[in-house]
């Protein structure tokens, strides 16, 4: 080959069909190192993972929240026991301030009892003070137990005695001694009764019975 072949063959110029292949190629290795690049980004922002905990750690966490428990129920109970005096006291008020109005009343009934002669007056005003106890009973809920030809009931009543009737059947009251009185549901006083047994013996079996009684008597 002749020196100008040879010139002609080293300077002769990248044909254009070369060209997109390497331009391909470029690109391929740019994206491939920039891939690289995220993933070790990537690997670099994970956290390591954290190690086990030990037995004693463990303890630790358990007695952390036994103890936070442990004053979450303290707290609880303290603000229960707070609320229910609350309660109390506020019931407490709220009762005492119903029988002010009976205090005034008797007060009232002891300054005319000293200086009046008049005794229709006195029971006058202790008629006025007993209407102001049954309006505070009413107004606190407290109801009077019913004993007028009422059967016993030993829920509401306490029989302090029996007698004997002709006009009154057995187990049904025949008066009261004593006032009984519930609020609500509960019971805050039995009313004490004498409940009736019955019929009354008659005359002739009581003196039949008093005689086999004698006759029964050893002789002496």
């Amino acid at each position: 080959m002749s020196d100008k072949n040879k010139k002609e063959g080293k300077d002769h110029p990248v044909s254009p069909e070369s060209l997109p292949d390497a331009e391909a190629e470029t690109e391929l290795a740019i994206s491939n190192q920039n891939q690289d690049d995220a993933d070790g980004k990537a690997a670099a922002a994970q956290p390591e993972p954290l190690p086990d905990p030990s037995p004693e750690e463990l303890l630790a966490l358990a007695n952390d929240r036994y103890l936070r428990a442990r004053a979450d129920f303290e707290n609880y109970r303290k603000r229960m026991a707070r609320e229910f005096t609350d309660v109390r006291e506020n019931a407490r008020q709220q009762t005492l301030a119903e029988f002010l109005g009976i205090y005034d009343f008797i007060l009232l009934a002891i300054e005319h009892a000293e200086t009046a002669i008049d005794m229709d007056a006195i029971r006058q005003g202790l008629r006025m003070i007993f209407a102001e106890f049954e309006r505070t009973f009413d107004n606190l809920g407290v109801k009077r137990i019913e004993t007028a030809d009422q059967d016993f009931d030993p829920n509401l009543h306490e029989a302090i005695s029996q007698e004997a009737s002709a006009d009154i059947p057995e187990g049904k009251i025949i008066r009261q001694w004593k006032p009984g009185f519930t609020l609500g549901n509960r019971l805050l006083r039995p009313a004490s009764v004498v409940v009736s047994s019955g019929q009354p013996e008659a005359p002739q079996a009581a003196e039949e019975t008093g005689a086999e009684s004698t006759s029964n008597q050893p002789e002496k």
